[in-house]
């Protein structure tokens, strides 16, 4: 197995198409982590590799596009990919060898492939391709599809939202942001996914724009009886949208 993976992996490293993703990589072996890491990285993939007793305290389904996980530990593969499927199914590999298919029978019908150990890189890369092209075409139907939280409703694919019956017009970052918040209600959500998510960049200490867009969309949405906005700000957080929020009747400046 050893060998296979040391001749392989490092001539396919220039051979295909640049591509990019998030992929959690969870196996017990040592040089399988590493092998793979340096494979997936040099495809332009940022990749986490870990070992599958290390801690469930990671944000599981809005932090990874695919995952690939060694069934090598029954045990530990079937805990992560539990919790892969708290915050949202995220697509599969599995990798299997003669000695742990028997044992990891449990595992396959969560998984979206399968990858029989010794394998050529080639494959290993044509398969993640297609698990995150699935994806990103299942996510992009889903992010077209009106999304309603409380009295809010945002119809993304025309940069509006509802608050009850009065129409809001909202510009494509402030769309972004304002769906990443009704995707998680009364849950905070960092600056930081916020800032990717809504702006398409990293965060900063510095950085205000993210500040700007809430404060027009607190505006846009108006408050609540008391003064009150949906947007509640999460001190040394972030931002959530609170999902039991009354609105009052008049329309905000």
């Amino acid at each position: 197995m050893e060998k296979n993976h040391r001749s392989a992996f490092p001539l396919m490293t220039h051979s295909l198409a640049i591509s990019s993703g998030r992929i959690l990589l969870v196996s017990d072996n040592v040089q399988l982590r590493t092998l793979l890491s340096q494979l997936l990285v040099a495809h332009r993939y940022h990749v986490l590799a870990i070992e599958g007793c290390a801690p469930l305290t990671l944000e599981s389904g809005a932090d990874w596009d695919a995952a690939i996980i060694d069934a090598a530990a029954p045990h530990g593969a079937a805990r992560w990919l539990r919790n892969l499927d708290r915050a949202g199914r995220v697509p599969t590999l599995a990798i299997a060898t003669a000695k742990n298919a028997a044992a990891a029978d449990s595992l396959w019908s969560r998984v979206d492939a399968v990858l029989h150990d010794p394998f050529d890189a080639r494959k290993l890369l044509l398969v993640m391709r297609g698990l995150l092209a699935d994806r990103r075409e299942t996510t992009g139907r889903a992010e077209h599809a009106a999304l309603t939280t409380g009295p809010v409703t945002l119809h993304s694919l025309l940069n509006t939202a509802t608050v009850e019956a009065r129409e809001v017009p909202l510009t494509g970052a402030e769309t972004r942001v304002l769906r990443e918040l009704m995707l998680a209600p009364s849950t905070p959500v960092s600056r930081d996914k916020l800032t990717r998510c809504g702006l398409g960049r990293g965060s900063s200490p510095d950085d205000r724009c993210l500040d700007t867009h809430i404060k027009r969309l607190r505006r846009k949405l108006g408050t609540d009886q008391h003064g009150r906005t949906p947007i509640r700000t999460v001190r040394n957080i972030g931002y959530l949208l609170v999902a039991q929020w009354d609105p009052a009747n008049e329309r905000p400046l």
